[in-house]
């Protein structure tokens, strides 16, 4: 992996940790005070939101990856074998 590569990935990862820290926050705050608790519905929507923002990074990140892949010799090698 070359040096822009391990860039991109660092900010990928520090984007999922801001997400993630982002979630723990909200959460805690709907859930520290009694008088303001939050519902199921709004800690299922705050759950769902970070799957979604999550999912999102994460299938950025596989599509890079996969963009990268050099095939040639995998081609090259099914050509081979089924001829």
């Amino acid at each position: 992996m070359d040096e822009a590569n391990k860039e991109a990935m660092n900010v990928e990862l520090a984007e999922i940790e801001r997400l993630i820290n982002s979630f723990k926050e909200r959460f805690a705050a709907g859930t520290s005070d009694a008088d303001s608790f939050m519902n199921i519905t709004e800690i299922e929507m705050l759950w769902s939101e970070l799957q979604n923002k999550t999912n999102n990074v994460y299938s950025d990140m596989m599509q890079k990856l996969m963009s990268e892949v050099d095939e040639r010799e995998l081609i090259r090698k099914k050509n081979e074998s089924s001829r």
